[in-house]
């Protein structure tokens, strides 16, 4: 029989188009890898069409759609079906705490939960902690085996899983980023970014339908967007429910990965292990991103992964591909060691400036606000038209990262307005830590600030005025931290002070609390 393709329609708006192309075109082939696991692209493909079909009989089109489902192949699965169905994915991340993860699906009115009973328990209790805190919404497990099952006995129907026709300004996404009022705000992004995003990470990434890639950070966070790199590729995608030096050798080296992306965190902890004799997976392409790497550590890296590295810089608000520090820079790198401080130039389809306090945009060696636009720029904050105002500016995304060019078009970030931490590639804001910290016994004001951290890039750490006769002490206020916040917002340091230092306005002076542990520092981020 002759082979005559399904038209897929216009792939650089419509991301479905791109993943139902590759889905067809690569059947045969291994699309995911967990554990003793392999899901083929035509297994996948199917429990696609079988978890769409659940989906659109519960869900209208742009329905909001939770997914807790870890680093299960399930995710790949329930990010496609999403866009089959016309839904909103909105992404739960598991190192949140249950509460965290609730307003998250209440505030963006997600009316389904996907998850699994497969997951750690941690995570299955944090999702019947979901469940009794929000009973109108419906929890569906996922399991593409059961899905695939369903369809071949007729207990499912293919047909009830049509692709629902979506518009490019249609919503697809909503990711959740913490937010300066206490709370997280939902990022909303459309079908067209969202296949533009796809589009970005295959070329700026270099990513090949024969790469295979090893993934250990969270699907909700910025792996997900490499895995459907992947999968729009026609790649192979390693899944790790748990980061290791040694199982991340391990499972690399076995699996023939060629591409992997990591956090600063997890590249100095391979580095480690490197230097104490393991041996590393051998790859052809690491990315890495989410935080600062000092000069000297990414020499390192290069001496012992090659010339391989990869560096990206963006925000959730325009997911990734800013600037690119790519593989030959880190090369001339090695002769050149300024290059290593830089983030890189403009990615292909992004556009940055450096703008001063008037918005004009600053030459080489000015020191002013980093703007971004792009393709896949977020359409606004869910709900938050004054944010959205305040951050999307005829386009272009405002960073709060302060930063200046060099002369030769490189990127180098400098400081950072707003009062972010970013912890082993997780974004913390300290408002939210301090507003959970406000409520424990003995606490009469705090400010939390992000201080060095050899291996988390930066770690989270409270300056505390105690009530008068209060008893606290760092390790109570830390312990009692653990209840609160997620773990990567959790404090790691607390100082006890009489007198907050205050600003002319009556704030906690930050910049003032940071200065002693930032003075030694080439960068204050």
């Amino acid at each position: 029989m002759s082979y005559v393709p399904t038209p897929v329609g216009p792939a650089l708006v419509d991301p479905w188009a791109l993943f139902s192309k590759s889905l067809e075109d690569h059947a045969e082939g291994v699309a995911l890898v967990s554990g003793d696991r392999e899901v083929t692209y035509d297994l996948l493909s199917r429990a696609v069409i079988g978890l769409s079909a659940r989906l659109q009989a519960i869900a209208p089109p742009q329905s909001g759609v939770a997914v807790l489902l870890g680093m299960l192949p399930e995710f790949v699965a329930a990010d496609l079906a999403i866009l089959r169905s016309d839904l909103v994915k909105v992404p739960l991340n598991p190192m949140l705490s249950g509460t965290e993860m609730a307003y998250i699906v209440e505030h963006s009115g997600a009316t389904v939960l996907l998850t699994s009973s497969a997951l750690d328990p941690a995570s299955v209790a944090k999702a019947q902690e979901i469940a009794a805190a929000l009973p109108a919404v419906r929890v569906l497990e996922v399991s593409i085996d059961e899905l695939v099952d369903a369809l071949a006995s007729g207990t499912l129907s293919a047909a009830d899983g049509d692709v629902v026709p979506a518009r490019p300004e249609d919503r697809a996404a909503i990711y959740y980023t913490g937010g300066t009022t206490g709370k997280p705000k939902g990022v909303i992004h459309s079908r067209a970014g969202v296949a533009a995003t796809v589009v970005a990470h295959v070329i700026e990434a270099e990513v090949t339908s024969s790469d295979v890639l090893l993934l250990s950070t969270a699907l909700s966070h910025s792996a997900g967007a490499f895995a459907a790199a992947a999968v729009a590729r026609g790649a192979r995608c390693v899944l790790l429910t748990r980061f290791t030096p040694e199982t991340f050798s391990a499972v690399g080296s076995e699996a023939g990965a060629t591409f992997a992306m990591v956090v600063p965190t997890m590249l100095y902890r391979l580095l480690d292990f490197h230097a104490a004799g393991g041996v590393l997976p051998p790859l052809r392409t690491l990315v890495y991103g989410s935080a600062p790497v000092t000069p000297s550590r990414l020499r390192e890296a290069i001496e012992a992964f090659g010339p391989i590295l990869i560096q990206l810089f963006g925000q959730t608000e325009c997911p990734n591909w800013g600037t690119v520090l790519t593989k030959a820079d880190h090369a001339a790198g090695l002769a050149d060691e300024t290059l290593l401080a830089s983030c890189g130039r403009r990615s292909l389809l992004a556009d940055v400036k450096v703008i001063d306090d008037e918005g004009r945009p600053l030459g080489a060696g000015a020191t002013g606000e980093i703007c971004l636009t792009a393709p896949f720029v977020m359409t606004g904050y869910l709900d938050n038209p004054e944010a959205t105002a305040d951050t999307l500016v005829d386009g272009w995304v405002h960073t709060r990262d302060i930063g200046e060019w060099d002369d030769r078009g490189y990127l180098f970030i400098k400081d950072r307005k707003a009062d972010m931490i970013i912890t082993g590639g997780y974004n913390v804001y300290s408002s939210e830590v301090e507003a959970e910290l406000q409520k424990l016994d003995g606490v009469a004001q705090v400010a939390v600030i992000g201080v060095p951290d050899p291996d988390w890039g930066e770690a989270v750490c409270a300056v505390v005025v105690p009530r008068p006769g209060a008893s606290l002490t760092p390790e109570g206020v830390i312990a009692e931290s653990r209840t609160l916040l997620g773990s990567y917002k959790r404090v790691k340091q607390v100082v006890l002070v009489e007198e907050m230092p205050l600003t002319p306005f009556g704030k906690a002076d930050k910049k003032a609390l940071r200065a002693p542990y930032w003075a030694d520092q080439t960068r204050a981020v």
